[in-house]
């Protein structure tokens, strides 16, 4: 059972679309997971996952910079930066929450286990996207310099702890 990408650092070589300025964001990415189930096992009465993965992964059409923020000032540049590896770190956790729980799933069936498994996809999906707006809104898309602050020791500290997850983040 593996979580990949959890600790990826983000460059602006990950943004491969322009975006046109005077927007209300100067970047955007798009950041999912996947689970990737090799096999079921029986575990006493129950079915189980065996062997599964669970990757983060940028979608890339959906990644996109206004060219101009990035060649001008590199103060502002890095900061821009920071904020999106903030949302690409708030669906980490989502998926590593994800992953534990998978884990531990059970049922009777393999079709009842399939059923557990896209009710937490979607409930972890739910939970990821309702904390990377509130990241947004808190930190008006980085703006908001001490909110910003905040939410960047907030996010490293949930991804140093072993059982960080998403569900601690405010």
């Amino acid at each position: 059972m593996a979580l990949i990408n959890f600790n990826k650092i983000l460059t602006w070589a990950d943004f491969p679309n322009s975006l046109p300025a005077g927007k209300s964001e100067d970047a955007r990415i798009s950041v999912s997971w996947k689970l990737d189930a090799d096999e079921f096992q029986r575990k006493g009465n129950a079915i189980v996952i065996g062997n599964f993965t669970v990757e983060i992964f940028l979608v890339p059409d959906a990644c996109g910079v206004v060219r101009s923020v990035v060649s001008g000032d590199r103060a502002v540049a890095e900061a821009l930066l920071k904020h999106e590896q903030g949302h690409y770190d708030i669906i980490a956790l989502g998926a590593r929450e994800f992953h534990k729980k998978a884990a531990a799933l059970s049922a009777p069936t393999e079709q009842e286990l399939n059923n557990k498994l896209s009710k937490l996809q979607e409930e972890m999906t739910k939970k990821t996207d309702e904390a990377d707006a509130r990241y947004d809104i808190q930190t008006n898309h980085s703006r908001n310099k001490q909110k910003q602050q905040e939410w960047e020791r907030l996010i490293a500290t949930e991804k140093q702890k072993a059982d960080g997850s998403v569900s601690s983040l405010p």
